[in-house]
């Protein structure tokens, strides 16, 4: 008989699969499994058919086993996937449930969790299986006994002697309490799609959070490519927070795997786990926060440690839309910066007229002049939309700068070509400045 490639057997499991004929596509798959016995994907196939054949517990332990084998190389978001594969089968497996509890002590409060990319298991390797549908598996004496052949393949051990891999953090869930994490990776959604696939369309109303397991996305505003995200991207999170519509839109650009978490998984969590709500906040804000040391031009005369010193200073604060944050001609209260959402800045002329100087996006800074010059405000600012600020009260400021003078002598260069520019602004009846950098008040 002609022989069979592994990639063959893989196409015969899904395509047996697809048409409910689980005991073709499970032998299928064990082939290419003792072919290839680090092939996880091989592995997890078999844990899925031994399930839909009505072997439930070898099914799930199948799987256990796969979670198992990539956690222990590094690959712990497509652990954290397999995981989620055997609760499909079995909802709230107690054996998955404690492989998570072990998962989490690895990946909890590991440094340097907002860098690098996360690790991808390779695909199985391409291998020949010499006989083809003469093999072991096709040749079983009966289903039953290839069935319990298959079972007792994919549960051995491919690398008993394996030292675990080093802990390491992984996006968003090495945020996670214990307990919440578990919670958690019951109810998330778990997708997987081919190259092409709209994750999230510009200007539809968001409630999900997204973490790219594997394969590439494309990011996109108004039609123009903004970036391209790899392996434990995460993106969406604001939508959880804010309610907002999509500032952008995400595509897949070759067949990935995604967790999705929408804000019904979160509400059914936060019934036992209520901490989750400000776990998730928080990790939200420090992920604008990094952002904002990357892209603010107030903290660049600053290294990474002086830049964390600073925002530590800040406190967040979210305002609703139509609120203003600042009245012109009052006391300075703090320097503002916007972390989420866009304010509007307007000033009264003489004739009493409102006139619209800018509007105010992330990274932006704003109530400079009143605390650099000891004077009132110069404008009002009132929020265009619900946004998130990080506020430096008037006490604070005095403080930071005396230790950082740097932030002074910036801010007074700055406020110096702003106020001449509003000036400008208010004197060309009609104008409204398109300001892309700072506006100081």
């Amino acid at each position: 008989m002609a022989d069979l490639s592994t990639t063959a057997l893989h196409e015969g499991a899904d395509a047996a699969a697809s048409k409910g004929d689980f005991l073709t596509a499970l032998v299928h798959a064990a082939e290419a499994l003792r072919a290839v016995p680090l092939d996880h994907r091989a592995r997890l196939k078999v844990g899925l058919c031994l399930a839909m054949l009505g072997r439930v517990p070898d099914g799930v332990a199948a799987i256990q086993m796969v979670a198992h084998s990539l956690a222990r190389r590094g690959f712990y978001l497509a652990a954290i996937g397999a995981c989620r594969d055997a609760f499909a089968i079995q909802p709230g497996a107690p054996e998955i449930k404690e492989f998570l509890r072990t998962l989490h002590g690895r990946i909890h409060g590991v440094e340097g969790k907002a860098k690098g990319r996360a690790r991808v298991p390779p695909p199985g390797a391409i291998t020949t299986v010499p006989g083809g549908v003469e093999a072991s598996f096709f040749k079983a004496p009966s289903p039953e006994q290839a069935i319990v052949a298959a079972a007792q393949l994919a549960l051995a051990d491919p690398e008993p002697n394996l030292a675990a891999a080093d802990p390491q953090a992984v996006p968003f869930f090495s945020d996670l309490s214990r307990d919440t994490f578990v919670s958690l990776v019951e109810r998330l959604g778990y997708h997987k799609v081919l190259a092409g696939h709209s994750v999230v369309t510009e200007g539809a109303e968001g409630t999900s959070l997204f973490v790219l397991v594997a394969g590439e996305v494309r990011i996109s505003r108004g039609g123009t490519e903004l970036a391209k995200l790899g392996p434990g991207a995460m993106f969406g999170e604001l939508a959880l927070i804010t309610n907002k519509p999509r500032t952008a839109s995400v595509t897949t650009t070759l067949a990935s795997e995604l967790f999705e978490i929408d804000r019904r998984a979160v509400e059914e969590v936060a019934l036992s786990h209520s901490s989750i709500t400000e776990e998730i906040v928080g990790f939200a804000r420090r992920r604008l926060l990094t952002n904002l040391l990357a892209t603010s031009r107030v903290f660049t005369p600053f290294n990474e440690a002086q830049r964390l010193e600073v925002l530590r200073a800040f406190v967040s604060k979210v305002v609703a839309k139509g609120s203003v944050i600042i009245e012109e001609g009052s006391e300075p209260k703090g320097l503002y910066l916007v972390l989420e959402g866009e304010v509007e800045v307007t000033k009264t002329d003489a004739a009493g007229d409102r006139m619209v100087l800018a509007y105010l996006r992330e990274g932006d800074v704003f109530g400079e002049i009143g605390l650099v010059n000891d004077q009132p405000t110069t404008a009002t600012v009132t929020a265009a939309e619900k946004s998130v600020l990080l506020v430096l009260d008037r006490a604070r400021f005095q403080a930071l700068t005396s230790n950082h003078p740097k932030i002074l002598e910036y801010l007074s260069t700055i406020s110096e070509e702003r106020l001449a520019e509003n000036k400008d602004a208010m004197s060309s009846e009609g104008v409204i400045l398109d300001a892309d950098d700072l506006i100081i008040l």
